[in-house]
């Protein structure tokens, strides 16, 4: 594109594609957030039309300023109108899946988010056969160049979509599966399935009504007790579901937003620039850049399917100790970790290293992806994730917008700085998007998944609490002090807590 627009530049990448990139990004992130409710209360169908009509108009806008050579109009058409069709396109069927399948609801969100991953296989090659290999370098056009390119796949984009659109829809009113409605928290599915039972001596004075509050719930499968069932649905509704409101306005959802900002910028930032430094880091052909680019949206897919699909049965795996939390853990340390690697594999030339660290981080960045809406619909309930996925989605736009002119200008800053050596040019950029992820990796510790956790009232004094890998519950105090909390004492909050708010 910056070929046809600019000339022949012997393939420097001036950052302009990549900036068209990040403005779509952010505009995607905006109209997510923006249109999230809009799209609980229209349906996915309109939705999805609505983002296919919006994306095509932008790529015959784009089609059209690369053949005028304007590139404003590039901007406007696939930066702007392009990122609206395809932020309210890409929720559309996320919402519905969350709410048809609420019992494996990784995979339903992997499933929906997948086609992102999937097409970033293909895209490379189809637009290298329509474009032409080397046309940055000789001006050699392959079947139609770079405008017709925008209009053709643009136009097979739309069809799919529209097909596509046709057969998403809501589940009807009070819908559920094994108990799991679209109200339904994580951990409160047992209040939905089964009465809640209080173990009493008979014979004891704690038999009455008056003296309930010193019992202990245990399960419905056990013996020997006095069976006191409590209307569920009502206990579940009123209690533990939670409005859009009380969703956007808890901290653990803001701490959510700005961990998942941590787990998605490298993947982000850094993938957007594989094929330019695989050319001219590593020295690589164009067709070899393309091929890696290729390779890349395989990882991005599988990351997509295998990863939600794995948090749905790591907590069956675990006895519920790890969970989708888990595993964003393990993507920021992981990520981390590569972020750390990255300008030693590059100053050494070790292509091989550099390619693994690649791989790794496009995995995890898919993974993402696929298991946030999930993991907001344990959150918040399924009913409200339309809109808390299209605002969390905010954080990897404000990811593209924010740290994609951070990016850019330090990259330029370091070219300047080192030309013609350009082997070390994004070594700085790597260090602070470290530091990005290092943030969300602390955050994601004060995320509380465990529905005690969340539920149950803070003791005196008690600043915030956590759970140790067994499982056990640990409270941290304000004067600093650290507690652990064993479990009969845990259990026997917990059902004096359920007790008061059965009444």
């Amino acid at each position: 594109m910056e070929a046809y627009i600019y000339g022949l530049n012997g393939a420097i990448d001036r950052n302009i594609a990549s900036n068209v990139f990040y403005v779509a990004v952010g505009v995607f992130g905006i109209t997510a957030a923006l249109l999230g409710p809009w799209l609980e209360r229209r349906g996915p169908m309109i939705g999805c039309l609505f983002g296919a009509v919006m994306f095509y108009i932008g790529n015959l806008l784009a089609g059209l300023g690369v053949y005028t050579k304007h590139i404003e109009l590039v901007f406007v058409g696939y930066g702007i109108i392009g990122g609206i069709g395809l932020g309210i396109a890409y929720i559309a069927p996320v919402s519905p899946l969350q709410k048809w399948f609420p019992e494996a609801r990784g995979i339903a969100a992997g499933v929906a988010v997948c086609g992102f991953g999937g097409g970033s296989i293909i895209a490379p090659y189809a637009q290298k056969f329509l474009i032409g290999v080397n046309y940055q370098k000789t001006y050699q056009v392959g079947i139609v160049g770079i405008p017709l390119t925008f209009v053709l796949l643009g136009s097979i984009y739309f069809v799919l979509m529209v097909v596509s659109a046709v057969v998403l829809r809501m589940p009807p009113p009070g819908y559920s599966v094994k108990g799991i409605t679209i109200d339904t928290i994580k951990g409160a599915e047992e209040f939905e399935r089964k009465p809640m039972v209080i173990q009493i001596n008979p014979h004891s004075e704690l038999a009455n009504k008056n003296a309930l509050e010193q019992t202990t719930m245990i399960n419905a499968d056990q013996q020997d007790a006095i069976t006191v069932e409590k209307t569920s649905g009502s206990l579940t509704n009123n209690i533990f579901s939670l409005s859009l409101s009380e969703s956007l306005g808890s901290s653990e959802y803001w701490l959510t937003w700005f961990m998942f900002l941590g787990a998605q910028i490298t993947g982000l930032l850094v993938i957007s620039k594989i094929q330019s430094i695989c050319q001219n880091q590593f020295k690589r052909s164009a067709d070899v850049a393309i091929l890696i680019n290729s390779l890349l949206g395989g990882c991005n897919l599988l990351g997509r399917l295998l990863l939600p699909l794995f948090s749905d049965l790591l907590p069956h795996i675990t006895g519920g100790v790890a969970g989708r939390k888990s595993i964003f853990l393990v993507s920021l340390i992981v990520q981390a970790v590569c972020l750390g690697f990255l300008p030693t594999v590059i100053t050494a030339h070790d292509f091989n290293g550099f390619m693994v660290c690649a791989f790794v981080i496009t995995f995890f960045y898919g993974g993402g992806f696929g298991i946030i809406p999930a993991f907001l619909a344990d959150q918040f309930g399924a009913k409200n994730v339309g809109a808390t996925h299209g605002i969390i989605l905010l954080a990897w736009s404000t990811g593209s917008v924010v740290g994609g002119l951070i990016f850019t200008a330090v990259l330029k800053q370091e070219t300047a700085l080192f030309f013609p050596d350009i082997v070390s040019i994004y070594t700085l950029n790597f260090r602070w998007i470290l530091g990005v992820v290092l943030v969300g990796l602390v955050l994601c510790f004060f995320i509380h998944t465990n529905l005690k956790d969340r539920r149950l009232p803070k003791v005196a004094g008690e600043f915030t609490r956590m759970r140790f890998v067994n499982g056990r519950m640990v409270r941290v105090y304000k004067n600093g002090s650290i507690k652990m909390i064993s479990k009969e004492q845990e259990q026997e909050e917990w059902a004096g807590y359920l007790h008061t708010i059965g009444h």
